[in-house]
């Protein structure tokens, strides 16, 4: 049978599509491995894996001029593609990372208002590419807080404008060996506004019928004690599930929290002092220590209660949860708010990884940033760090992960496209209630 002109015209875009993802994201990713020392096989078997999965699975490149029919966000500034490198201080070692937005061709449209499609094909194409790769939990939350196409139709008008409509991103650790985990992220924000129910209990509920290798309910019963009694002080923004099938499989829940002060860092971590112990004491003693490095502090403020950043940005808190145990902790730092430019953050971060005895890769920081981004400027802005996150195990020591936005848009951006999550929650308590029984 021929191939229609429309067909071939549909074919040759989204090659096209694809080169651009692979070109602005895939070639960075390649030099990050570089410069992590990844063998020369490893860095060809995964970037052989993401030029056939991942570059193609991104969705329309950009057109000057032309606004999409859908914006991705897992990074603030609209890249669909952030990397990361993981530092763990007993292991010479650094694992390389990434977290993107897959967006299919119809995104955007009546078909799929919340970009849902392509995330659930690009997993079930990789099914028999990734060992290991299980989608039990992934399953269950998506029943929980996906949307059928009629459902996110009767719900887009009441979504207030400025609101990001993401749904779900994907995240892959590129393991050496050539061994790749992946993650899943769930933004529970428009079940919320549809159903009335918080973002906790969707949360909650989902996590509690994971049950294959046990019960989450202990630590769910935990973190949900603690959120009840901060009284509206942290609220659930973000769940992510490892997609494995084993004790080991985790469930994340990310706090959106009021933390700008080391004080206020240290009650998060400890879930108001029901963490505690000898790695946690550890724990907070390092990240005292990393505190006033990281935000160029000087000795005339009080560290602990000192505000660092501008009114309204704040620490995000992720806790995780395995079936049957006790949750762990992280502090996700916003350093693109910090004041100063990426250079800055590179000095702060080498100081660190000095202080801590990585003194090779506290020299080498800022000049492997600088060849992973050739094309950003390091000394005169800032954007490229998005965030650094922050936990300490017994295991790892302490355990910190470095987050960059390959900025393809460049450095000039469009208004920060997360302040539509911002503007949302200062939304919520005058209007939920009427969008509710609007849509009821």
């Amino acid at each position: 049978m021929a191939t229609s002109h429309h067909a071939l015209v549909n074919s040759n875009a989204e090659t096209d599509d694809a080169t651009f993802w692979w070109q602005t994201t895939g070639l960075p990713l390649g030099r990050l491995l570089a410069v992590s020392n990844y063998t020369e096989q490893d860095q060809q078997s995964h970037l052989t894996w993401y030029r056939r999965f991942i570059a193609p699975a991104l969705g329309p490149r950009p057109i000057a001029g032309v606004k999409p029919r859908f914006q991705p966000c897992p990074v603030y500034d609209g890249s669909p593609c952030e990397l990361s490198t993981n530092f763990k201080e007993r292991s010479p070692q650094r694992t390389v990372r990434f977290t993107v937005e897959a967006t299919g061709q119809e995104a955007g449209t009546p078909a799929d208002l919340f970009n849902q499609d392509e995330t659930v094909r690009l997993l079930r194409s990789m099914i028999d590419y990734l060992p290991g790769l299980d989608l039990h939990q992934f399953d269950v939350f998506s029943r929980t807080l996906f949307f059928s196409p009629e459902d996110a139709g009767a719900l887009l008008p009441q979504v207030p404008k400025g609101t990001p409509l993401s749904q779900v991103w994907l995240a892959f650790d590129l393991h050496r060996g050539g061994t790749i985990l992946a993650k899943v992220y769930f933004m529970p924000i428009l079940k919320w506004i549809e159903s009335g129910t918080p973002t906790k209990d969707l949360v909650f509920a989902a996590a509690r019928a994971c049950i294959r290798h046990g019960s989450y309910e202990e630590p769910v019963r935990l973190l949900d004690d603690f959120l009840v009694r901060e009284a509206g002080a942290f609220v659930v923004e973000m769940a992510a599930i490892d997609c494995i099938d084993s004790l080991d499989a985790r469930i994340k829940v990310y706090l959106r929290t009021n933390v700008n002060t080391l004080s206020r860092a240290k009650h998060v971590l400890t879930l108001g002092g029901r963490l505690s112990g000898v790695s946690v004491a550890k724990g907070l003693e390092a990240l005292s220590e990393l505190w006033p490095i990281l935000f160029r502090l000087g000795e005339e403020v009080d560290v602990e209660t000192v505000e660092v950043f501008p009114d309204g940005s704040y620490c995000g808190c992720a806790v995780e949860m395995k079936a049957g145990s006790m949750p762990e902790t992280k502090l996700h730092i916003p350093v693109r708010k910090i004041v100063g430019t990426d250079a800055q953050i590179c000095q702060s971060l080498a100081s660190w990884f000095q202080k801590r005895g990585h003194g090779r890769f506290a020299t080498t920081y800022r000049k492997d940033l600088a060849h992973v981004f050739p094309d950003h400027d390091l000394d005169g802005s800032r954007g490229t760090h998005t965030f650094v996150s922050f936990s300490f195990s017994e295991r790892s020591g302490v355990y910190m992960t470095m987050y960059y936005s390959t900025r393809v848009f460049g450095a000039c951006v469009a208004p920060d496209i997360w302040e539509g999550y911002d503007d949302l929650w200062g939304w919520k308590s005058k209007n939920l209630e009427v969008v509710h029984n609007a849509t009821s």
